[in-house]
């Protein structure tokens, strides 16, 4: 699944602030797309996708010429962009930032956290998580409880198994444990007790 890049951003790194010349936008060519970091890709959705940070990390974008800025998650990669071109947002974080109509603005770009582990490691000690949800034979309530963990900003996967569709939540970052076990509540599922997962972007 190709993915189409509205322009480019050509990207300076200087300590823990990054400084862009030009800024745009990206979206999928076509539907079904997935991001690098194992997300069916959403316009509707906050993202960034950065060459260079990596996956996981927190930055502050901020738009001098509108005043407008957003915290949003490094959640792809661009490697059919040309060497130089480093960084992508999504439409939905270019409407934050007031440059959707614009397609083009100079953004100033600031680390709040680095992207964590960067390499496979033991099992126990990738700092990620999945919850298994359960078992349904019911497609109907698997597709409206996928529903309810997409709009509470959790990332579920199912997987068809001979009594039925089992459902998860995963791709949980340890800190993230308590945030995601209330947001699975939300979402009209009891918690269960999570389980550690390899690192989905040492894949």
């Amino acid at each position: 699944m190709k993915r189409f890049i509205l322009s480019v951003l050509s990207v300076i790194i200087f300590s823990n602030l990054l400084f862009a010349e030009t800024a745009s936008w990206f979206t999928a060519m076509e539907p079904g797309y997935f991001t690098k970091s194992g997300t069916l890709f959403n316009d509707a959705q906050g993202g960034v996708a950065s060459n260079s940070l990596p996956m996981g990390s927190v930055v502050e974008l901020s738009n001098p010429a509108t005043g407008r800025s957003a915290v949003t998650t490094v959640i792809d990669t661009l490697p059919e962009l040309p060497e130089g071109r480093e960084l992508a947002v999504t439409e939905a974080t270019a409407n934050l930032l007031g440059m959707l109509d614009t397609g083009l603005a100079d953004l100033k770009v600031s680390l709040i956290r680095e992207g964590t582990i960067k390499e496979k490691t033991d099992l126990k000690n990738t700092g990620w998580y999945f919850f298994d949800l359960g078992l349904y034979t019911d497609t109907g309530t698997v597709s409206l409880l996928y529903s309810r963990l997409l709009d509470n900003d959790l990332r579920p996967y199912i997987e068809i198994e001979d009594g039925g569709v089992r459902l998860f939540a995963r791709h949980v970052m340890a800190y993230q444990l308590e945030w995601a076990e209330n947001r699975i509540a939300l979402s009209g599922i009891e918690a269960p007790e999570p389980q550690p997962e390899i690192n989905p972007y040492s894949l």
